[in-house]
């Protein structure tokens, strides 16, 4: 029973530690890399990738994607601009903010990864 049950926790902890090794890359840089394409490439070749492809985009899904929203929801706001929605896509160059200021709506593009504004569009 005991070999058994060592077994089982060398292969999850196999499992976790591929996990964080595949996901390192992401943690330490989101967003635009030079070597981003090749890399991706490479890492979507692997096994390891194809074989925990679900867990992987999930964990992209819900760590990254708020994060990058949130981080332009602030912008925006700092702006003076109440904010209504952001949407951001992974792989999108632009993340697109609905808000309002002054009794108007606006559509609001800014430039992802610089958060920079694109254009302001009076909605």
């Amino acid at each position: 029973m005991k070999k058994h049950h060592l077994l089982k926790t060398t292969a999850a902890t196999g499992l976790i530690t591929a996990l964080l090794t595949i996901t390192t890359g992401c943690v330490t840089a989101p967003g635009y890399n030079a070597y981003g394409d090749l890399y991706e490439d490479i890492y979507k070749d692997s096994k390891v990738y194809k074989k925990h492809k679900k867990t992987i985009n999930s964990i992209d899904k819900e760590l990254y994607q708020p994060a990058i929203e949130q981080r332009a929801a602030n912008k925006v706001s700092n702006m003076g601009y109440q904010v209504k929605d952001v949407k951001y896509k992974k792989g999108d160059s632009k993340i697109k903010v609905k808000a309002r200021r002054g009794g108007e709506d606006y559509k609001i593009e800014l430039g992802y990864p610089s958060y920079n504004v694109i254009k302001i569009k009076e909605d």
